[in-house]
């Protein structure tokens, strides 16, 4: 059903259409060889960009109450895509527009979270929040914690292709880690060590837990600093304080370790001080091969209750069937999620999350309807996936990968769409992932028919490669590609499109003021779904 929308005043876009190129040449082409001459361009489905404009606007409305995966919010979003699909004659696969995404949601409760560092020389005991989180990363436990030495664990990567083992000779069995964010860096000597400028997935949150867990560590607590984090602290804390969610563990699944979290770098030195170590000191020795985890002789008190509940939220998906290979699929990515009601910030609760990632969401769906409205034949079928939970670790995309509709082995290609460009148009396009499969020599001649300059990742060392839906397909073995807008816009001076993300992820990202403008323009969306 479709919920009450409030009407909105028209906002003023210039009227743009263009045409969508990468998706129907993928579906279209079967050799490398077709890539030039498989659509001209006046066989390609054209965009809109009052339709972008329009979806975005709606889904980023208070009425959808911030899209939270589990809640009503979520749930009225997933049903105004479903119901775009259908009015867009696009088929229900199984005959229905949903695949259900179980999760086990975890409530901490704030007054029962304790942390505390003791060492020879003092104890300190951070505040909640301000300067750390923690919450149960077993879904399946109500009560975790209790006193363990704390191990300094470097950047906690056990990496063979780099001959690195923080963890070489030590047994960190029952006890509490303490972690350093991003990768190893790169040396002089070595310009190459963990790609380098550019993150790897050791680098990533998810990993170092899943290591953590491995290890059979009762904890894992990041040392948060923003420029190697990619994100200031509010990030940390507003994503981490409220309801978490996870997927159901799989019986071969390695138990998660008991008890997750962050600590703010002042947290860190202070607590790593009350036994003498300085902690510049400790981070310039995790940088070297050949370090090792320290055991500390400082110990941690900790305690997290929460409470559980199994809940369900709804990926939304529908097909475009091909003509001549119906049975191999393109997939079409953009997740529809953010964190619903929060934290208060500046007296607003509700995290509209309109760049993030209601602009994606209203791209795929005009991508959809363009394609659903092509007289132009497709040869593979076009799979469209607007995913849920992405926010809270890709759990709809990850669910699809254990799940699929179509099997992987017949799915071709995913493409993802995570940020639509609201700025203007752009004379380069970025798009992460195009270097590591074949997918690339689809991609390059599009943009030059395109007029844009194929740029690399603009922030390599935030590791975007692995923090979108793409990400759970291309472990899987699915070529995969995230297409993000560019940075040199026209007209503006240089540097202005850096400067404009920065000032997004510094004051507006995964925050209550991430709302949708009036100010915004969607030219520069139409350009990027027009690749």
């Amino acid at each position: 059903v479709r919920p009450s929308i409030k009407p909105y005043p028209e906002i003023s876009v210039r009227r743009l259409n263009s045409f969508l190129g990468l998706i129907a040449i993928l579906a279209a082409c079967s050799s490398e060889s077709d890539i030039e001459t498989s659509r001209s361009e006046s066989e390609l489905p054209e965009l809109s960009a009052q339709g972008i404009a329009d979806h975005m606007r709606i889904l980023a409305s208070d009425d959808f109450f911030g899209r939270g995966p589990g809640h009503l919010g979520g749930d009225l979003a997933s049903a105004y895509i479903a119901e775009q699909f259908s009015e867009y004659g696009l088929e229900a696969p199984g005959g229905s527009y949903f695949q259900t995404v179980p999760m086990v949601g975890m409530t901490t409760d704030p007054t029962t979270v304790k942390l505390s560092f003791t060492g020879p020389e003092g104890a300190i005991t951070p505040t909640y929040l301000d300067e750390f989180v923690l919450n149960a990363g077993d879904p399946l436990a109500a009560r975790v914690g209790g006193d363990a030495e704390l191990v300094f664990a470097g950047y906690g990567a056990i990496a063979p292709e780099n001959e690195w083992n923080d963890f070489q000779g030590i047994d960190v069995q029952g006890k509490y880690l303490l972690i350093l964010v991003n990768d190893p860096p790169a040396s002089p000597s070595e310009p190459d060590l963990f790609g380098g400028v550019a993150m790897t997935y050791y680098g990533r949150w998810t990993y170092k837990y899943e290591e953590a867990a491995r290890q059979g560590a009762l904890g894992a607590i990041i040392v948060h600093e923003t420029e190697p984090a990619g994100y200031p602290w509010s990030v940390v804390r507003g994503g981490w304080s409220g309801e978490q969610f996870a997927l159901p563990l799989n019986p071969t699944d390695t138990r998660p370790a008991g008890m997750v979290g962050w600590v703010s770098e002042s947290v860190a030195q202070r607590a790593l001080a009350t036994a003498g170590y300085d902690y510049e000191e400790l981070k310039n020795r995790a940088a070297t091969r050949g370090f090792t985890a320290v055991e500390t002789g400082i110990t941690v008190s900790a305690s997290v209750e929460s409470t559980s509940r199994d809940v369900e939220t709804r990926n939304v998906v529908a097909v475009r069937r091909g003509s001549t290979r119906p049975d191999e699929y393109l997939t079409v990515t953009s997740h529809y999620d953010h964190f619903g009601v929060g934290e208060s910030i500046a007296g607003d609760s509700i995290y509209n999350g309109a760049y993030d990632n209601a602009s994606g969401t209203a791209l795929l769906l005009e991508v959809a309807h363009a394609i659903s409205g092509s007289q132009t034949p497709l040869g593979r079928s076009v799979l469209f996936i607007a995913t849920a939970a992405e926010e809270q670790g890709l759990l709809g995309a990850e669910r699809y990968v254990r799940s699929p509709i179509y099997p992987l082995s017949q799915t071709v290609a995913e493409i993802n769409l995570d940020g639509a460009n609201l700025w203007g148009l752009t004379d380069d396009i970025i798009v992460h992932g195009e270097e590591r499969s074949e997918l690339g020599n689809y991609v390059r001649p599009r943009a030059t028919q395109l007029g844009l300059t194929l740029r690399p990742d603009a922030e390599p060392e935030k590791g975007f490669f692995f923090r979108s839906d793409h990400f759970p397909f291309a472990k899987a073995g699915v070529p995969s590609l995230w297409i993000e807008h560019g940075r040199d816009y026209r007209g503006q001076p240089a540097g202005w499109g850096a400067q404009l993300q920065a000032d997004y992820t510094a004051n507006r990202y995964h925050a209550p003021s991430d709302e949708f403008s009036a100010e915004f323009t969607f030219d520069g969306a139409v350009q990027q779904g027009a690749l």
